[in-house]
């Protein structure tokens, strides 16, 4: 006795397949992982620049630099040297779904966040002598505050659900 044929299977994706095409939610954090990739090239730039233009200051006597100030200011320069280089590392590997990756991406972004509120309150004040400051200041705040909400949105992106399962091989 012979059997019919089995019914073809229904139309879409075996259940609990991975979905082919990047959810929203993580290609939007995979986007602004390479948005704060930029941010910290001109960064980096902008902080070399910065330390030359401090140090030739406080040599020709226009700036009182506290002697524990340089040595943040470079340890600074290297974090978000290394920072710049792993978020784009991970923006990649995200996109290849990489579950590694995308832990990676929020343990970096939260130390990041946790990192910004703990330089403002141990990165002592400089005196400059004949310059006012208070711009300087008041960029330095935004520009910080901007990279926290950028790091919160992409922890938040990667958190959610859908990155989850499309980074779960």
């Amino acid at each position: 006795m012979s059997y019919p044929p089995a019914p073809p299977p229904p139309p879409g994706p075996p259940l609990g397949a991975v979905p082919e095409k990047m959810p929203g939610t993580t290609k939007g954090a995979v986007v602004l992982l390479w948005i704060v990739f930029g941010f910290g090239i001109c960064g980096g730039g902008a902080l070399a620049f910065g330390y030359s233009v401090l140090a030739s200051l406080e040599e020709q006597g226009d700036a009182v630099i506290p002697d524990s100030y340089m040595p943040i200011m470079i340890a600074s320069i290297v974090q978000l040297l290394i920072w710049t280089v792993l978020r784009a590392v991970f923006a990649v590997k995200i996109a290849h779904r990489s579950a590694g990756a995308r832990k990676g991406a929020i343990i970096l972004e939260s130390v990041g966040v946790l990192l910004s509120i703990v330089s403002w309150l141990i990165t002592p004040d400089i005196e400059m002598t004949g310059a006012n400051t208070a711009g300087n200041t008041a960029g330095s705040v935004v520009g910080a505050l901007i990279g926290i909400a950028l790091a919160a949105t992409i922890i938040g992106l990667l958190s959610t659900a859908d990155s989850k399962h499309w980074c779960s091989e």
